[in-house]
Formats: structure tokens, sequence, C-alpha cells
């Protein structure tokens, strides 16, 4: 069996949005409060998060992780990334350095931001003990199979993932403004699809509610998730509309394959 955890559903701001107060933010309602998206993939041999942002740390106290074998970031924005340096706890006590995939502009961004990661075991260094690993091919791991596929996202190189597992197939798509053609095949005979809806107004970089469940509607999953949302999506309002198999996401829950 494999688990899918929601560790974060949220947009760059997280919700609450720091200096709003709009009544999505000002709501105590757990389906309304969301850490920068995240998830984490568990069977029982191996644990595997894909993406790891500011709020990793928290998502770790909550979810109770306490090991990790591999992580897959899909781009290099610093709310996909920022709580690299909070793996160090899930390094040391490993015998080999913890495998991070990632495209090249991502690797090349990450080894900039944090210059003093590396693979050395030098007493001391306090310092995650990761091994950045080129992701251009599907990466198995235990009965977990990783494939990356391009995304538009802005300026910056974006990738979206598909998930096979012997329990069923996940596509992951947390950041787009579009799926071509080529994406969509990538995308087809999923159990579990889950795109990004940012808002209900049009943005440059992402996907509006409504454009995401037109592209859910036509992937056809049999579940299908929203996440990457920001505070201008309420829960209570939209949920209801929806019809069976598309639902919202939310942190914290956690669907069985």
């Amino acid at each position: 069996m494999t688990r899918l955890l929601f560790l974060g559903t949220g947009w760059s701001h997280g919700v609450p949005m720091l200096g709003c107060d709009c009544p999505v933010c000002r709501d105590a309602d757990p389906r309304n409060q969301r850490l920068r998206a995240s998830i984490l993939l568990s069977d029982d041999t191996h644990s595997i998060l894909i993406d790891v942002g500011p709020d990793f740390r928290q998502q770790a106290l909550r979810a109770k992780i306490r090991e990790l074998d591999a992580v897959f970031v899909t781009h290099q924005h610093s709310d996909h990334t920022m709580g690299l340096d909070d793996l160090r706890c899930f390094t040391w006590a490993r015998e080999s350095p913890l495998p991070v995939w990632a495209d090249s502009d991502t690797r090349e961004r990450l080894c900039v931001v944090y210059p003093y990661v590396c693979t050395s075991r030098s007493p001391g260094q306090a310092v995650p003990l990761v091994e950045f690993k080129s992701w251009t091919q599907p990466v198995s791991l235990g009965n977990m199979r990783f494939s990356s596929f391009p995304v538009p996202h802005g300026d910056l190189p974006c990738y979206g993932v598909r998930i096979d597992t012997p329990g069923g197939r996940i596509g992951y798509v947390p950041d787009c403004s579009d799926l071509s053609p080529q994406a969509l095949n990538h995308l087809e005979g999923l159990d579990i699809m889950i795109l990004n809806a940012l808002r209900d107004t049009p943005h440059p970089a992402h996907l509006t509610f409504d454009r995401s469940r037109e592209y859910l509607e036509a992937i056809g999953a049999k579940r299908s998730f929203f996440t990457h949302m920001g505070c201008a999506l309420d829960y209570h309002h939209l949920q209801p509309t929806l019809p069976e198999g598309l639902e919202l996401a939310w942190d914290g829950l956690e669907v069985e394959l």
C-alpha cells in the first residue's frame, strides 16, 4: 500500500497570509489553513518527499516524519526549496548522503543558496548531508517510480511529476500556467491527479481555479485534488459546488492507494 500525505496545500504566501484580514485568513478551520505546497509518498520501505519549502520543519513535526529516503524538487522557487537546511536531522544517521533529485537549473541555484551543503562527514559540521542528483530520467525507489516532465511556470524551468506505484498512479503538478499536449500525455490513466489552482483571477504563472478544474475534468483521474491555493479560495464555499471525485486538498489529508 502507498500512502499520499498532503504536507502543505498553500501558495507561496501560505494561508493565513501576512497582513491579510480576509475571511479565509481569519478562518480557524484547518481546511482553510495552508502551509506551502509539498507532499510525502510512503510505503513499507520508502518515504519520499516532493518539494521542501520553508514550512518543512512544521510539516515534519505535525506528520511525525522520522526518516526520509529521497527528495524530489520540482523547481527552484523559495516556497519549494527553502526548507532544505531542515533536512539535516534526516541525514546524519544515514550511511550515505540523502539524494535530492532536481533539474540542472535548480541544482545550480541550490548550490548558490546553500554553499555549505556537501556530502562531507567532517566532525562538527551541522549541515545537511545530501547529494544533488540529475532528474532527467525516471527514478525508481523501491516500488515507486518518479518521472518528471516540463510545464510552463513564469520564466523558470518547472516540472510536473508522475508517480507509478503498485497501488495506483499519481500525477502532481503544484505549479504551472498551462498543460501542453505533451504534459497531458504523461497524465494519462491516473488514479489520482493533483493540480495547482492559485486563485479565481488570472495570473501569468499559475492556473486559475476554473482553468485547473477544466484540466482535472479532462484528465479524468479517479480522484482529483486542487493544491497550491491562495486565500481567495474558500474550502467551505467551493467544495460543495464540486462533483464527486473533485476535491480541494487540505494540509494533513492522507490518501491510500
